[in-house]
């Protein structure tokens, strides 16, 4: 028996073992795609075979000779089919229909497809197949060759023209009928346009989407764009980098790239900004020129100038300029006819009277694509040769760019002063690039350089912004830039060789915290802790170390455990020393404008202005000199002092402090507590900052002339950990102050600890949420652990930003750009571990109720309105005595509208006016149940009336109290809870304001088995 598989039907797209199965119908469709096709490319290979036999059928039919042979018949697949194989949930997630709805559908968008092409003729449907990218002749000569209106053009005679091979020719750029031959010639020279493309373009790293990186929040392209990118990179090292990382540092107009170079095995760092054309370098000189008349400058008083106001004045000086030299106008906004339009809703474009009518009232022009206009990339040579005589937006973009780059920013390295990576900044010299430290590459070359008389001029414009004066007489300047950042200028020849160079060390914005230098490994937690108590105790520290071992960055970060109710006095030559406490005067020495040094101000003349101040805290900037005598003398009469001092070792501090020029008495030096010295060192290659050693300066030895110190903590290099030396002098002294036990001083340093290792575990790591929890815990602990033990930090965290006594209100947009290390594995087991071991003091405040960070700031808000009764005063004058013996669950105002909520204790819901029965909790308790036998805490009472209040109706720290519980005859004169209002007069009354009446059903029932039952008092 034969078998016949000519007729198979084209449903199936299978092959077996037996034979190739060929389709009825045409046998070779481009695109056919079967239903066991879909099941094997999505991973249900049996389900694809089980459907193929499905779809099989055997017919027995003779053939011509009248032999029986078997017809293979394959009929369409069903929803029926895929739904009997369990299928069908996966075919309609992948069509996104139900698979029963795929002949609707389909049908619906033929017929769809038949209506476009009915009023599209050059669609050419009915002629076309249905492939993909099909353009024809007939397309070409209907779309380029013909009019708007299908007539061809025509000859001197006005004969129509012919579209010939000479018509195609000219569009193709060669012979038509050689088109196969042609495509086939350039497809074997792809590869070699391939290798060209990759040598004259820049290498990106796979990972970066750069449709992504060149386009704003709108979707439209960035001032700076991958054409820039590309000017940016010379064409000889575009063979040999590779990129590394890019970031945005003054979005949209420039951006960092690092490269590795493969040919010089090292990193590169690349400033990229708007590419200027030799007709817009001109045009951007001119308009400088002409933009230095018109705008004034103060150079005395640069370092208050406000910046905003300065780019205000640059933009519309530029744009009077351009439009008074006809090169470009200004769009001026919406006009007449904008606002007529939107007022009584007619369509700008509509045809009519009323579209005409308020064209002729002036409209502004309708933007097309959202994008800059003339931001699209051309070739140099033709924009060049084109020379327009008006200037597209584009131009018009980046001309205010490097206006205001130039006149308000820092010129060329101003994209690298917005890199917050960078911590230093230096040019060494005329022809000399521009070198910058990189916090993850160490020092790392760019593409910055300055011409040999446009450096001389910028280092006297950095002198002069910084209020101070740079010349030949006087080469050498230490400035602190308006921004906060110090900087070395040196100016000429005559005292560096290689000629005029500066070195400018950033300025942090948003300082590092106490949280960072544990992240970084800088400082041990319990090195951190251990400071904390120290500096809360008064205990004077010195920072030592070499340059760039972070001496500052240390001090800066560990002012944040000075209690914001102490006032500080910061003594400096050059601005180093940020602190966040208001109640700070930062002072700074000034050089003498005279010959004779007369009128100057030096460290000694501000320490003894500093004495005359009453300051808690000292804080000198770096001591060089004699003035760190007379900071040793104001130890010794007992304010608390902090510095930096260059040394390397605890050895080397107090040799250059008891000798010349410094010169400090060995008895004197006693006056020191604790030294830390910091270090710039590698760890497996890699550089960082640690802290060497934590050093007690205990006493002075007379007999042997020497000065006794003492270890608390060392860092083990082999390691990388830091080890706890022994026992603390200085928490001795501080447990003696403080009248504390062994227990008590283990148990504070534990606190603190705990503290610490929570804002680790739980990822608490910006500026603001750390001061404002070290500040918080400094003026009321037990807010802040009760905070901590109910997961309520936070939350709490967010209402600190207008905190008076603190700066803390950080810019977000900068915080979110501040590198903050995330702790090591072994470093979050650490954290861990000390909450751990921290629990049982946790414990103690679970399931308390308490104000929030807020409150223990110190944050006060204006009290409402007070009320009194009539004839309360009476009561008052004739209660006082009784009064002032009242205990402390007494009310002191009895008699005078509801009894006062006292929420140190539980809410007693019996009325009792008895001050003794409070303290009885067994009978208390069992008066204070409700109706529904369920405690009500005095916090509950408080949410009941609080939660429900709108809004507008509330102020931070403002709460509104629903005491009592109604009787179950519904007496109304008591005090009023759940779902009952309470009298607006009485409300009034307690003296807390307007309170919005409350929603039913809404309340606090009350239900929490921890409140008021077991009579544990309420804390706040």
């Amino acid at each position: 028996m034969a078998t016949d598989e000519a007729d198979a039907a084209a449903g199936s797209g299978f092959e077996d073992g037996s034979g190739s199965a060929t389709r009825s119908g045409d046998a070779a469709v481009v695109g056919e795609y079967t239903w066991p096709d879909f099941l094997r490319d999505h991973g249900h290979e049996d389900a694809a075979d089980e459907l193929v036999e499905r779809l099989r059928t055997e017919v027995l039919e003779e053939d011509e000779d009248g032999e029986e042979v078997v017809r293979i018949e394959v009929r369409a697949a069903t929803a029926e089919d895929l739904a009997a194989l369990g299928v069908a949930d996966v075919a309609a997630g992948a069509l996104g229909i139900d698979p029963g709805d795929v002949p609707t559908t389909v049908g619906s968008a033929g017929a769809l497809g038949e209506s476009i092409a009915d009023r599209s003729p050059l669609l050419a449907y009915d002629e076309t197949p249905v492939w993909k990218d099909i353009y024809t002749w007939d397309d070409y000569r209907e779309e380029y060759f013909l009019d708007e209106e299908g007539n061809p053009p025509t000859d001197e005679e006005d004969e129509p023209l012919e579209f010939t091979d000479a018509d195609k020719a000219e569009a193709l750029g060669f012979d038509p009928n050689r088109v196969e031959e042609t495509l086939g010639h350039l497809a074997k020279r792809a590869p070699e346009l391939d290798e060209v493309v990759d040598d004259r373009t820049v290498d990106v790293a796979d990972d970066v989407d750069e449709d992504a990186f060149f386009s704003d929040a709108a979707g439209t392209t960035t001032v700076a764009n991958r054409y820039d990118l590309e000017k940016a990179v010379p064409m000889p090292k575009k063979r040999h980098f590779r990129e590394v990382e890019r970031y945005w540092v003054n979005e949209p107009y420039s951006f960092v790239i690092v490269f590795h170079s493969t040919k010089e095995n090292e990193k590169k760092y690349y400033v990229v900004e708007p590419y200027r054309n030799a007709i817009e370098e001109d045009l951007f000189e001119f308009l400088e020129g002409k933009l230095r008349s018109a705008i004034k400058y103060a150079d005395e008083g640069a370092v208050a100038t406000d910046d905003d106001h300065r780019r205000l004045t640059i933009r519309e000086e530029t744009y009077d300029l351009l439009d008074r030299y006809d090169l470009y106008t200004r769009d001026a906004g919406p006009q007449l006819g904008d606002k007529l339009a939107e007022l009584f809703g007619v369509e700008v474009d509509d045809e009519g009277a009323a579209g005409r009518l308020i064209r002729a009232l002036g409209v502004a022009p309708r933007e097309s694509d959202g994008e800059i206009e003339g931001i699209a990339a051309r070739p140099e040579p033709a924009v060049l040769a084109e020379d327009p005589d008006t200037l597209t937006e584009y131009t018009v973009t980046k001309a205010l760019y490097y206006l205001e780059r130039d006149f308000v920013g820092y010129e060329r390295i101003d994209g690298i002063k917005h890199d917050i990576n960078v911590e230093d900044i230096s040019c060494d010299g005329y022809n000399s690039p521009v070198f910058v430290y990189h916090s993850d590459y160490e020092q790392i070359i760019s593409n910055v350089y300055h011409g040999e008389q446009e450096l001389d001029d910028f280092v006297v414009k950095l002198a002069q912004r910084s209020g101070k004066g740079i010349s030949k007489r006087r080469p050498q300047v230490d400035a602190t830039l308006p921004d906060g950042s110090r900087a070395q200028l040196t100016l000429g020849k005559e005292v560096s060789d290689h000629g005029t160079n500066y070195t400018i060390r950033q300025f942090k914005d948003v300082p590092f915290t106490p949280i960072d230098l544990i992240n970084w490994n800088t400082f041990s937690l319990d090195e951190m802790a251990f400071l904390w108590l120290c500096i809360e105790n008064h205990k004077s520290v010195i920072f030592a170390g070499g340059t760039a071992s972070g001496k500052t960055t240390s001090l800066n970060a560990v002012s944040l455990f000075i209690p914001s109710n102490s006032k500080i006095v910061s003594i400096e030559d050059t601005r180093e020393v940020e602190l966040p406490q208001r109640n700070w005067i930062a002072s700074v020495t000034r050089p003498s404008f005279a010959d004779d040094d007369g009128g100057d101000v030096d460290e000694f003349d501000l320490l003894e202005a500093a004495l005359r101040q009453r300051p808690d805290y000292i804080v000198m900037g770096e001591i060089r000199g004699e003035e760190g005598r007379t900071l040793f003398q104001v130890m010794s009469t007992g304010h608390t002092t902090y510095t930096t001092f260059h040394a390397d070792n605890v050895g080397e501090v107090l040799k250059r402090f008891t000798t010349e020029p410094i010169n400090v008495s060995k008895t004197m030096f006693t006056a020191l507590d604790l030294v830390s010295v910091q270090a710039s060192t590698r760890v497996q290659g890699r550089k960082v900052r640690r802290n060497k050693s934590l050093t007690e300066i205990n006493h002075y030895d007379a007999e042997n002339d020497e000065i006794n110190v003492q270890d608390v903590y060392q860092w083990q290099a082999e390691t990388d950990e830091f080890l706890h030396m022994g026992d603390s002098n200085t928490l001795e002294e501080i447990m003696f102050d403080r009248g504390w036990s062994h227990e008590t001083l283990e148990e504070e340093l534990l606190k603190r600890r705990a503290v610490i290792a929570y804002l680790i575990d739980r990822g608490l790591n910006t500026y603001t949420q750390v001061a404002a929890t070290l500040q918080a815990f400094i003026n009321d602990p037990e807010t802040i652990l009760s905070l901590m033990a109910n997961e309520r930090l936070e939350t709490s965290l967010d209402d600190l930003r207008e905190m008076e006594s603190v700066l803390i209100d950080v810019d977000e947009d900068k915080e979110e750009m501040v590198p903050r290390p995330e702790p090591s594995e072994a470093q979050a087991a650490e954290a861990e571990s000390i909450l751990e071991e921290a629990d049982p003091i946790l414990a103690e405040f679970r399931g308390e109720r308490t104000d929030g960070v807020a409150a223990a700031l110190g944050a006060v808000e204006p009290a409402g309105d007070v009320a009194a009764e009539p004839g309360a005063g009476e009561a008052l004058a004739g209660d006082a005595d009784t009064n002032a013996d009242a205990t402390a669950g007494g009310a002191p105002f009895d008699g005078i509208g509801p009894e006062p909520l006292d929420v140190g204790r539980s809410f007693d819901t019996g009325g009792s006016d008895d001050a003794t029965n409070a303290d009885n909790t067994d009978d208390a308790d069992d008066g204070a149940a409700d109706p529904t036998g369920e405690a009500t805490d005095a916090f509950d009472a408080i949410d009941q009336f609080d939660d429900d209040r709108p809004d507008d109706a509330r102020s931070d720290g403002d709460t509104a109290i629903d005491a009592g519980t109604p009787d179950d005859d519904g007496d109304a004169s008591d005090p009023v809870v759940d779902g009952a209002s309470p009298d607006e007069e009485v409300i009034d009354d307690w003296g807390f304001g307007e309170v919005a009446e409350p929603d039913d059903g809404e309340h606090d029932d009350g239900d929490d088995p921890t409140d008021g039952a077991d009579g544990e008092e309420g804390k706040t």
